[in-house]
């Protein structure tokens, strides 16, 4: 059975700074019409760093939706024009004052695939040297050194809740350790 759905209209009911609301009109592959609510973001990159010492950079931020300071790799979203690995590496030098020598790419990650089209492309980083940081006029976070051994604690205790980084933490874990 073909599981593609074919819109047949699409309506922006929120146009954002970040995102945009759409509400479309879909036939569904059983032959019924259906409605979607779609969040459209554009694309983003996460990066898990290790640092020379051989510890992982985790950063500790306030996120409003939650009401709470969660722990997270430093991510940000594309610039206009930009590609996810230079994403990357500038977010990774803004939030922590580290430019990496090294990148590697280690997947894609679609956080909530239900209701929004963001990506997110993950990517480990090493070989980093101490630069400054630039942190967003609006932007605040502590930064903390961790192990590896560590932060498998902190997924195993439930600490570390934020999507993007458990999936780039388990695509490092499987590809690179």
């Amino acid at each position: 059975m073909d599981l593609k759905e074919k819109k047949l209209a699409s309506k922006n009911i929120y146009k954002g700074h970040i995102v945009n609301l759409f509400v479309d009109d879909v036939l569904c592959p059983n032959g019924h019409e259906s409605t979607r609510e779609v969040i459209r973001h554009c694309k983003a990159a996460c990066v898990v760093a290790k640092l020379p010492n051989g510890k992982y950079i985790l950063e500790k931020q306030f996120r409003y939706p939650y009401d709470e300071v969660i722990f997270e790799i430093p991510a940000g979203k594309t610039d206009e024009g930009e590609t996810t690995l230079k994403t990357a590496k500038r977010e990774l030098e803004e939030e922590t004052g580290y430019r990496p020598n090294k990148v590697e790419f280690l997947g894609t990650y679609y956080p909530s695939p239900a209701y929004t089209d963001e990506i997110i492309d993950m990517y480990y980083a090493e070989d980093l040297v101490k630069t400054e940081q630039h942190l967003d006029e609006n932007e605040a976070l502590n930064l903390m050194e961790v192990t590896l051994d560590e932060l498998k604690e902190m997924i195993k205790d439930n600490k570390i809740k934020d999507g993007k980084t458990l999936a780039a933490l388990f695509e490092y874990i499987l590809k690179i350790k």
